[in-house]
């Protein structure tokens, strides 16, 4: 069992947020769990002690108010939750810009009347004593001046009913994964977005752990599925970059169905070249996980086909499908799907099959596996039927 190290008078709260900072910078490049070790290594201090300053500054159950919602006034950084033994818990600014820590329950208390008094009813009855936690439904930012009632609010264009919010991350993505398995979609797109609300997907910053990038990767599933490809974009590029970040391999599984939603989204959205892109890139993994005749190369390489197709390169995309139909009916020769080669390769000269072969991107896609990305072996969105 990893061992902490003894608590050390040189422990100030600046010493603290520095460490945390660090640890979360170096995460973005390193990954959560070595950027830990070689921050406690250059701090004099165990991994252990480490982990359990940024867990508590990135947890959701216990915070005072939700993480990444309070900015320092002087510098404009995020702040974060502190607990030093011997003191109470405590804001300031990671890394420290010198200004003294805030009480966290001052601020808990200021947010929560806040809340109370603007929206009450995003409040939940019977939840007054945690209107705090729900700070992140009407509200984009606070910023905190000298002390903990000097508050600039910074108020969003349209609130939103947060769900859960002192639910974990994995907590809320096996949830999420329960509506959308009992066919309630909605319901798991409310769950997703309320743990999701405090990051933003355009920006440079990845997801610190496989069960934020997995609930980004299922939002814009479902996102997608229900007919908003401009919505479902940012969180499956955001999806799909972090969980190739975090599992350090482009022919993971999971970063394989993450990087045919997004471009199964960028086609629905009508980025055919950059779904083009997507789909070729599919191609190369699942080449290199499974071979280049297996059931999941050769659908990535039909849906391309059609990709090129609607993008108006049709003599590649004629030459792309016949020979993925050919090697399908040679190499899957019993499987369903050869019943229906024959009609595709007729209509495939001298021209790609018809549109009543190949559906349209502004059909509503065939909803994905409910408990979240579409499993490998699966063809994407829009994909050709004989490909199934």
């Amino acid at each position: 069992m990893p061992t902490r190290t003894p608590v050390l008078a040189a422990w100030t709260p600046a010493f603290v947020a520095d460490v945390v900072a660090a640890s979360i910078e170096h995460a973005a490049v390193d990954g959560l769990r070595r950027a830990l070790r070689d921050v406690a290594r250059g701090h004099g201090l165990s991994p252990a002690t480490v982990e359990k300053w940024v867990s508590r500054a990135r947890a959701v159950q216990a915070a005072p108010v939700p993480p990444d919602l309070l900015a320092c006034h002087t510098c404009a950084r995020s702040m974060i939750l502190i607990h030093l033994p011997g003191s109470g818990r405590a804001y300031l600014c990671a890394p420290s810009c010198g200004r003294a820590p805030v009480s966290a329950d001052e601020i808990r208390s200021a947010v929560a009347a806040v809340v109370l008094h603007r929206t009450p009813h995003l409040v939940p009855p019977g939840k007054t004593t945690q209107a705090a936690s729900y700070a992140l439904g009407p509200i984009q930012r606070v910023t905190v001046g000298a002390t903990g009632t000097d508050l600039h609010i910074t108020w969003r264009a349209v609130s939103r009913q947060v769900t859960g919010p002192m639910m974990a991350m994995a907590q809320r993505l096996h949830l999420a994964q329960r509506h959308a398995a009992d066919n309630t979609p909605e319901r798991a797109i409310d769950v997703l977005h309320s743990g999701l609300l405090h990051i933003d997907p355009t920006s440079g910053r990845l997801a610190l752990d496989t069960a934020t990038a997995r609930a980004a990767a299922l939002l814009a599933t479902l996102t997608l599925t229900s007919g908003e490809p401009a919505a479902a974009l940012p969180w499956a590029r955001w999806g799909h970059r972090s969980l190739r970040h975090l599992l350090r391999d482009p022919t993971n599984p999971e970063v394989r169905a993450a990087l045919r939603v997004l471009a199964a989204t960028h086609r629905a959205a009508g980025n055919l070249t950059d779904s083009a892109d997507c789909y070729s890139d599919l191609i190369r993994h699942h080449t290199q996980a499974d071979g280049p005749y297996a059931l999941p190369t050769l659908a990535a390489q039909a849906t391309l086909a059609v990709v090129l197709y609607e993008h108006g390169r049709q003599e590649p995309a004629r030459q792309l499908l016949a020979r993925t139909i050919a090697d399908h009916r040679r190499v899957h020769p019993h499987h369903p799907a050869v019943a229906r080669i024959p009609a595709a390769c007729t209509a495939c000269t001298p021209q790609l099959p018809a549109r009543r072969v190949i559906p349209r991107a502004s059909r509503r896609p065939p909803r994905p596996a409910p408990v979240g990305p579409p499993a490998p072996d699966h063809p994407p969105v829009g994909q050709l039927a004989w490909a199934h």
